[in-house]
């Protein structure tokens, strides 16, 4: 009996180094992100560790419309890692303590993945839906998910604005030609879900004639086999996700795991994942590799054409998209 219990605690024992010695991280990153994350780039990260710092590390990741993400993470979850389609949902975090590092030290300034926003339609597209001035045509039903959750949101409207508008003279007045597309366009919108995902959720549904949304979304559901159109519209935005540290919430025995997966999201394993997922790489070579699958835009702006993200976000969300919620 002695003898039998000695083994059983000896087990114990060993189970409890072992656990000890697995790297417990938490991720967060944008829901569109879900399907290259989990089936590809966290399995790949494990991999990696183990093989080269002999290590198990466990990673759980959530999921969801960036802005939500950000009111989680500022609620206290405790996320190490997290990947956000706004700019401004970072600095939020850091301003509230919990990011003290600077993401933009990584490469490309922080900015991991790219895409375009594009709107998809129903099968041949039968309203003819091609820019973004059609989607203002009187009966042309519209969905894009809501601003207050979703960086895709954002990324959408300011597409919206910056199609009509003049860059080079930026007015955000009544006149403003951006203004009067936005406003337009707006006025069709019969649905903002909480992220990118659920505006093809009530899409599948039988809702709407158009979702406005990523060039990466649009492709993922066309290679589960939906029956849409990507319509690419001359003038659109170019979109970027950033990865960042939550320095708060990292205890010292994750660090090096987590400056490593960080790392790993540059590599080309993870660059090449991504892509697979309808992402556009920032990695050159990569993006040169699966450069056939993107659409090609005429006339591509950013968010720094706009103004960069405050600017942005104050004048053409909380001004001139608000104004037309005002009905």
């Amino acid at each position: 009996m002695r003898r039998a219990f000695l083994v059983l605690v000896a087990m114990v024992l060993l189970a409890t180094s072992a656990s000890a010695e697995t790297i417990q991280l938490t991720v967060n990153s944008c829901c569109v992100t879900e399907d290259a994350t989990t089936r590809e780039i966290i399995p790949a990260f494990r991999k990696y560790y183990k093989e080269k710092f002999g290590k198990d590390v466990d990673i759980s990741a959530s999921f969801a419309g960036s802005g939500t993400l950000k009111n989680q993470i500022l609620g206290g979850s405790p996320v190490q890692v997290a990947v956000l389609s706004s700019e401004l949902y970072l600095e939020q975090l850091k301003e509230k303590g919990l990011v003290s590092s600077d993401w933009r030290k990584n490469p490309n300034k922080g900015s991991v993945i790219k895409s375009v926003i594009v709107f998809v339609t129903r099968k041949d597209n039968p309203k003819g839906l091609r820019t973004f001035q059609d989607l203002a045509r009187p009966g042309v039903k519209v969905l894009h998910a809501s601003p207050d959750t979703s960086g895709g949101a954002q990324w959408a409207i300011f597409a919206i604005y910056g199609a009509g508008a003049n860059l080079s003279n930026l007015a955000f007045t009544p006149e403003d030609e951006g203004v009067k597309l936005l406003s337009a366009v707006e006025k069709n919108v019969i649905a903002q879900p909480e992220s990118a995902r659920q505006t093809f959720v009530q899409f599948d549904a039988g809702f709407g004639d158009a979702i406005v949304t990523y060039e990466n979304e649009a492709l993922l559901e066309k290679l589960k086999g939906r029956d849409y159109e990507i319509s690419v519209p001359r003038k659109t935005i170019e979109t970027e996700w950033k990865v960042a540290r939550i320095d708060r919430n990292i205890r010292p025995e994750q660090e090096h795991a987590v400056g490593e997966l960080i790392k790993f999201l540059y590599t080309t394993e993870a660059q090449r994942a991504y892509a697979k997922y309808g992402f556009r790489p920032v990695d050159a070579k990569v993006e040169k590799e699966f450069h056939a699958k993107y659409a090609v835009v005429a006339e591509p702006f950013t968010v720094d054409d706009l103004g960069g993200w405050k600017n942005a976000r104050r004048n053409i969300i909380e001004n001139a998209w608000k104004k037309t919620q005002q009905k």
